[in-house]
This record gives structure tokens, C-alpha cells and sequence, in this order.
């Protein structure tokens, strides 16, 4: 059986070792054969170094089996390197010297190990006999002799090389230039996040100009259609007042001419002209209103134009009186009283139904016999 000292770096995962049940059949195993071997040692040789070596790996046995959970997070650098050669030699445990020291030196490797990077104390009469081993150089014993020597003075610098040589590790020493990257990659974002914020205000900026502009541009619709309607209504007035004036005069002419006949009989006569002259007040008084009508929507049609210019100028005036008249806070009172006003319509000017009837009673009056 080999006695190598250094063997392969350790596996990144941690295995089970002590913990699986063949290890603990064959640890229960031989701690029944190793009582026997202490018994006949004691008897022969009396307490030598070899007799306090076996005491130590009974009370190693008695550890690895009621904390196998620690031992195997503590001390995978032996698992890895000398675990598959510790379990045949349990398992071929018997009065074999070779075999008796091999397991010795192993189980002083485990203890020397599991005392560096255990989380726990080891059991206090394991502490007392392993350092009654410290002490010792089993001169007589060379495989003892030669594995504690490297427990002692080589396998803690093998670790530490492990250690060192972790990809962890490796990790952990590009910290410092991942740092940097991370401090130099988060300045570039605060500066690409500084930018994309500018755009993102002068796009504010434009967005709003835009709202404002569309909402202009609706009311300067709504305005072009209103003065559409108001220019039909026009259309239409002037067209009823076309037709008014051509039957005032058509009505005179056909009495003259005599399309409308004429009465020998002169009361019949007088009412004929009286109901042709009502004929043509009437025909005034509606003509009168529909000129009235005509010039109101003339008047509104102007209004409205005046609306639909102011709108094409105001974020421009908005923008200078802002600049020049920062402190007046009646700005656009003006602009708002000419946008936001009604439309004049002057119903006052229309003439009443009173005013034609009035007109006919005095007509009346002058005909009655005095």
C-alpha cells in the first residue's frame, strides 16, 4: 500500500465522506479491532509512543463517528487526496503492522486538518492526546514518523496552495480590477443617464411646444368651421334679400302694367292698393330684417377672422411677453377677453313685428275720411 504524502488539488464540490454509511460500518469495524490491538499492545509493551498513537486513533474513530458532517466539511484536502486508501485500509484493518500504522498517519492527517479549518473545538481528550503526538517522533516507526513530520511542516502549506489556487480565489483577486471596471462602467452610465435625461427634456421641451400648437391649431378648426357655417347662413340671408328686393319691385310693376287687375268700383279699388301697400311694408319690414341679419353676419364672419389671425401668433406672443413681462400676471387678459368672448350678434338693432304695425296704423289712419 502506497504512503503517498501530496496528492491532486481538491475537488470544487465537497464530497461525502464520513458521513456515508459503508465509512461508518467500516469505522465501527475497526474500532472493535483496534480494542484488541490496544489490549495486546498494553500487554506486551506496556505504554510506549505506538501504544498513546493507538489511543489517539481509538478517540479519532470515536469522532469521525458521531460528527462524520464535520469532519467531512473540514477536511476534503485528505478526503481528496489519501480518503479512497484510508477506507481500504478500515475495511483490511486487522494485526497487520503496515496496515495498523497507515491508519495511524491517516487518521493524524485528519485530526491535524480538521484542527485548521473546523467551525468547531475538537473533544477535549482528542486535544490531549494529539498533543501528546506533537511531542513524539516514532523514530521506530517510519511510515508514522514520515506522515506526521508532513502534518507538521508540509500539509498546511498544501492547503494554503489550494486555498490560493481556487478559482475562487482567482476570483477574488480580480476584485480589485472588477472593481475599477464597475466604478469606470458606472460612471459611463450616470454620463450616458445624464444625456439620455437632456434629450429627454428638450423632448419634453418640443412635446409640449407641440400640445400647445395642436391645441391652437383645434381651436384655430374650430373657429374655420364656425365662420363655414356663418358664411352658408351669409350665402343664404343674401339670397332671401335678393328675392325680397326683386318682389318689391315686381309687385308695383304688375299693378302698373296691369297683371293685376283694376276695379272700376273705387272702394274695391282703394282696398286693392291698401293690401298691395301692406303687400310691400311687410315686404320692407322683412327685407329690413334680413339686411339686418346679413350685416350681423358679416359682423361675426369679421370677428371670427380676427380670432383665426390672433391664433397664428400667439405662442410667439406668449414667448415675448413672457420674457418682457415676467412680473405681470395679466398677460394674455386681453388676448383671452378677444379669443374667449361671444360673438356679437347686435339683436338690439333688429327691428320688432311692432314697428311694421305701426307703420300700417299710421297708413290707415291717413286713408279715413276726416
Amino acid at each position: 500500500m502506497s504512503d503517498s504524502i501530496d496528492g491532486a488539488e481538491s475537488d470544487e464540490d465537497r464530497q461525502e465522506f464520513f458521513s456515508t454509511e459503508k465509512m461508518q460500518v467500516s469505522l465501527k469495524r475497526a474500532a472493535t479491532v483496534l480494542e484488541t490491538i490496544i489490549d495486546k499492545t498494553s500487554t506486551t509493551h506496556g505504554i510506549t509512543e505506538y501504544y498513546r498513537a493507538l489511543l489517539f486513533v481509538r478517540i479519532a474513530f470515536r469522532e469521525m463517528r458521531q460528527i462524520p458532517d464535520v469532519f467531512d466539511l473540514a477536511c476534503q484536502f485528505n478526503i481528496n487526496n489519501l480518503g479512497a486508501k484510508f477506507s481500504e485500509s478500515l475495511q483490511s484493518f486487522g494485526g497487520n503492522q503496515t496496515e495498523i500504522e497507515f491508519v495511524i498517519s491517516y487518521c493524524y492527517r485528519f485530526v491535524v486538518e480538521f484542527e485548521l479549518k473546523a467551525y468547531q473545538n475538537m473533544a477535549d481528550d482528542l486535544v490531549e492526546v494529539h498533543s501528546e503526538l506533537d511531542g513524539m517522533f516514532f523514530s521506530e516507526y517510519k511510515i508514522i514518523s514520515r506522515q506526521v513530520r508532513y502534518a507538521k511542516n508540509h500539509m498546511a502549506i498544501h492547503i494554503l496552495r489550494e486555498y490560493i489556487n481556487h478559482p475562487h480565489m482567482s476570483t477574488l483577486k480580480a476584485l480589485p480590477d472588477s472593481i475599477k471596471f464597475s466604478e469606470a462602467a458606472r460612471v459611463r452610465s450616470d454620463e450616458d443617464l445624464s444625456k439620455r435625461e437632456e434629450r429627454v427634456s428638450a423632448l419634453e421641451t418640443k412635446l409640449k411646444g407641440y400640445e400647445n400648437a395642436y391645441n391652437f391649431v383645434g381651436l384655430y378648426q374650430g373657429f374655420s368651421n364656425l365662420r363655414e357655417t356663418k358664411n352658408q347662413e351669409k350665402t343664404s340671408t343674401f339670397r332671401f334679400l335678393i328675392v325680397l328686393g326683386v318682389c318689391l319691385i315686381v309687385v308695383p310693376i304688375m299693378k302698373v302694367l296691369g297683371v293685376i287687375g283694376h276695379s272700376e268700383d273705387l272702394i274695391k279699388e282703394l282696398f286693392s292698393v291698401a293690401a298691395l301697400l301692406a303687400l310691400e311694408l311687410m315686404l320692407i319690414y322683412f327685407f329690413r330684417i334680413a339686411l339686418h341679419n346679413f350685416r350681423a353676419i358679416k359682423s361675426q364672419m369679421l370677428q371670427i377672422d380676427l380670432r383665426m389671425t390672433l391664433c397664428q401668433f400667439i405662442n410667439s406672443y406668449v414667448e415675448f411677453a413672457s420674457d418682457a413681462r415676467k412680473s405681470d400676471k395679466e398677460l394674455l387678459s386681453r388676448f383671452e377677453q378677444i379669443i374667449f368672448s361671444g360673438i356679437v350678434s347686435e339683436d338690439s338693432l333688429i327691428p320688432s313685428t311692432f314697428d311694421g304695425l305701426e307703420q300700417v296704423a299710421k297708413i290707415v289712419d291717413s286713408l279715413k275720411p276726416k
